[in-house]
């Protein structure tokens, strides 16, 4: 019989919950039911305390309405203290060329790994951009191919062991086990509509509740990632401190943007925005430029934000949340949703569309032909 799959959200501000029924022969899920939680208190970091994080999850759970009994979530996250990076390993193989094998593969990203996490450190996502090695270039799956020396890329994004920890007691703590644990942005891709998915480089920007994540997504692989300290909460807790008004103030007047009539205001708006093209300018370094750009998370419905990011990067945005969720009437919801549902996407094998052909698809048919005619005839 085939189980309920329960996704959650653990955003800096609330719990978003989703619960799907998987499809007993066909890719795709059926929704149970979904639900939005805020956190009762707003700590520094959520992640201090895990007891009030987990009877949120408890809360979002009871709001789904959904009875069947759930015992393994799907999870994802986002913090300030993620980090991103791009690793560089290299493993030699034989003195003549010899068929690279799976094995051959893991080597290379445990090597990967070994060099680009720290010892108070754990992987979050690690992809494969791409290996090279005699003769190719730039292949995600290598295995067949000959070569006496693979070398490769990785995209690796890390959490402190102490992250992880807490995240695992605030859901264990609700009952739950984890099945599986990413950061909030590749599950939001997972999320958004076939337009996204059909640009060959699409770039990512997640406005959360106190960090801001900048993605950049090719052929639909997760290739680079830029974590800013920031979100709409820590934007009105500034403005709040700074200017000496009520939490409630401040964030009326966060979600004024640019349009807001007290110049304080914007200046500390547009300071903390300054730092989303920075980080989009350090992310496409020596790449070419993306085919559209994507804003989502709540925090995009600050007043402004989107024509502001279009201005300064030159770059069409356009604001993405899931097509489930197109019959709610409250955006704040649909946005808020999208990090869960894309988790029910990604685990029933409806994440992505085709991605677009690799310019690389014919050599690798060709070496692969090689390596059959070199061992039969």
């Amino acid at each position: 019989m085939i189980q309920p799959l329960v996704a959650l959200d653990l955003g800096s501000t609330k719990v978003a919950c989703a619960i799907g029924l998987p499809h007993e022969q066909a890719p795709g899920f059926t929704l149970m039911g979904s639900s939005l939680i805020p956190y009762a208190a707003l700590s520094e970091l959520w992640s201090a305390d895990p007891l009030m994080v987990s009877r949120t999850i408890e809360q979002a759970l009871e709001a789904t309405a959904v009875s069947a009994h759930v015992q393994r979530a799907l999870v994802a996250f986002d913090h300030p203290a993620l980090t991103s990076e791009i690793v560089q390993a290299t493993l030699p193989l034989a003195d003549e060329p010899v068929s690279i094998r799976a094995q051959d593969v893991d080597r290379l990203r445990r090597r990967a790994l070994d060099q680009g996490v720290g010892l108070d450190r754990e992987p979050l996502v690690v992809e494969c951009l791409g290996c090279s090695g005699n003769g190719f270039e730039g292949i995600r799956d290598p295995q067949g191919l000959p070569a006496t020396r693979l070398r490769g890329a990785f995209h690796i994004v890390t959490m402190p062991v102490a992250l992880r920890r807490a995240v695992v007691q605030a859901v264990e703590g609700a009952g739950l086990e984890i099945a599986q644990l990413n950061s909030t942005l590749p599950a939001v891709f997972s999320s958004m509509a076939e337009e996204a998915h059909c640009r060959a480089r699409a770039l990512l920007i997640d406005v959360g509740g106190r960090s801001t994540g900048v993605g950049l997504f090719v052929d639909g692989t997760w290739c680079a990632a830029a974590i800013l300290p920031w979100g709409g909460l820590t934007l009105a807790t500034e403005l709040a401190t700074t200017l000496r008004v009520t939490m409630d103030q401040a964030t009326a007047w966060s979600l004024e943007g640019t349009s807001c009539r007290r110049a304080p205001v914007r200046e500390v708006i547009e300071r903390r925005w300054a730092s989303i093209p920075a980080a989009v300018e350090g992310l496409l370094t020596n790449q070419p430029q993306p085919d559209a750009a994507f804003l989502t998370g709540r925090g995009a419905l600050i007043d402004g934000l989107a024509e502001w990011i279009e201005r300064r990067t030159h770059l069409p945005v356009t604001l993405c949340r899931s097509p489930r969720t197109s019959a709610l009437s409250d955006l704040s919801r649909q946005l808020g949703l999208s990090a869960a549902l894309g988790l029910l996407e990604q685990a029933t094998g409806t994440a992505r569309s085709t991605p677009p052909p690799s310019p690389h698809a014919l050599n690798r048919l060709i070496h692969r032909t090689k390596t059959l005619l070199t061992e039969y005839f």
